[in-house]
């Protein structure tokens, strides 16, 4: 088996077999030879344990991660008389939940087991395809859930280093807006895989990785539902618009933004794809 990367969408998808395949996401056919096949796995094989090692290291290692600030202080007593004390760089306010951008962590803490059981819930509606290696690296991994006194519950799920409110590296020049989009739009493919709507995509909620120009999206997920519409895809319009620098100079990145999206996440995806192409010039990663 190998790791293989959709030309078109992006996404890491894993092949055992030579012949033509579709890519779960965006249904791009693709081929692989026998030859291909072969060679990539010798070659895999080699180096697939370094490589997962070294990302171990780099997901847990906060030593250049200095942006982070302490800017205020928590504190929760828990049922077993201990308390959760949270140091936090902000914090997000919503009905009967509070969310804490920690220096490892984003914590969670409900009014009560209801609230959060809604959340886990809306989590836990997400699937991915089993070939898929990435996607499920752009949502919240929990690490902990704990009782609290008075009938709170608080969980707390890992913040990656480097990963921060996207608003916080606003403006974003259109090069780097446009890599931006593109993690959105991958994730509404994820959901759209799910059949799955979040609703509560932000500047505060998708968290970005300027160094990888990786995405994570939290928020809320306590009223995550069966997709019957296409909010998220226009939360990404909006969003993007946020936190935009001046005015749009790319004609395509203007159009994308002032359009109404296409019926699915698939089809919105290959419709930004094409701006990516006749805007930017084809897919680069430019550093910011």
């Amino acid at each position: 088996m190998i790791t293989y990367k959709c030309p078109n969408c992006g996404a890491q998808l894993n092949i055992s077999d030579a012949g033509g395949f579709t890519c779960p996401y965006c249904r791009t056919r693709a081929f692989m030879s026998d030859s291909e096949l072969r060679g990539n796995e010798e070659f895999r094989k080699k180096i697939v344990a370094y490589y997962m090692a070294k990302a171990s290291e780099k997901d847990n290692d906060y030593s250049d991660d200095n942006l982070w600030e302490h800017n205020g202080s928590a504190e929760y007593e828990m049922e077993n008389g201990q308390f959760l004390s949270v140091e936090y760089m902000d914090k997000y306010v919503y009905p009967q939940m509070i969310c804490y951008l920690a220096k490892r962590n984003m914590v969670y803490v409900f009014e009560d087991q209801t609230q959060a059981d809604l959340f886990v819930r809306g989590l836990n509606r997400l699937v991915f395809p089993e070939a898929d290696m990435k996607l499920d690296r752009c949502f919240p991994i929990m690490k902990q859930r704990v009782a609290l006194k008075g009938g709170k519950e608080a969980l707390v799920f890992i913040r990656k280093p480097y990963f921060y409110p996207v608003e916080i590296f606003a403006p974003f020049k259109a090069e780097h807006l446009a890599w931006v989009i593109s993690r959105m739009e991958n994730i509404c493919c994820a959901l759209e895989y799910s059949d799955i709507t979040h609703g509560d995509i932000s500047t505060s909620s998708m968290l970005v990785n300027p160094v990888t120009h990786e995405g994570m999206l939290f928020g809320d997920w306590r009223f995550t539902d069966r997709k019957r519409t296409n909010v998220d895809l226009e939360h990404i319009r909006k969003t993007a618009k946020a936190i935009m620098g001046g005015d749009v100079a790319i004609p395509e990145l203007k159009e994308f933004l002032n359009s109404v999206p296409k019926a699915d996440a698939y089809a919105d995806f290959e419709y930004w794809d094409s701006v990516i192409e006749k805007g930017f010039g084809g897919h680069k990663f430019i550093r910011m």
